[in-house]
């Protein structure tokens, strides 16, 4: 029976990662939509994909604090490793959503004339904000799935 709910468990985990990465896809697809608009003028064609942009970097962010994060503070992730992997970046993960979130208030409904100068800097850092991201992400999703939960 404790191997039946383990693998009921491991199941669960894995369905959170696919939707994470799924949810990761989608923005990284939708960013480079975005940087191929460059120089970057206004029109409401890149309105519209930079507020598809941020729309989904916001659903990806929010993955792993709601899905990710939640699902092993529930006591569902036990493996001590994994958890030690995930408090240690969880302040980094924290603070480059809290970037990425700045980026989406600034850029998601209202380029001027003036934003629109500065979104392809602004955009080139949120590029480095997703690797970072990824990087961080990784180490947990690495961890969550290997078999003993120490990941690399």
């Amino acid at each position: 029976m404790a191997d039946t709910i383990v693998k009921g468990r491991r199941v669960n985990s894995h369905r959170i990662v696919e939707s994470l990465i799924e949810s990761r896809t989608t923005a990284l697809t939708q960013y480079k939509e975005v940087m191929t608009y460059q120089p970057f003028e206004i029109s409401d064609t890149l309105k519209e994909v930079l507020e598809d942009f941020c729309e989904s970097m916001v659903d990806y962010t929010a993955k792993a604090h709601f899905h990710l994060y939640n699902y092993m503070e529930e006591n569902k992730e036990r493996r001590t490793s994994v958890l030690k992997i995930a408090d240690s970046i969880y302040p980094e993960l924290v603070d480059n959503t809290q970037k990425l979130l700045d980026f989406h208030d600034r850029f998601n409904s209202d380029v001027s004339e003036l934003k629109c100068e500065q979104l392809e800097e602004c955009m080139n850092g949120v590029g480095e904000l997703l690797v970072d991201r990824i990087n961080l992400e990784d180490e947990v999703i690495n961890a969550l799935l290997s078999v003993d939960g120490i990941g690399r």
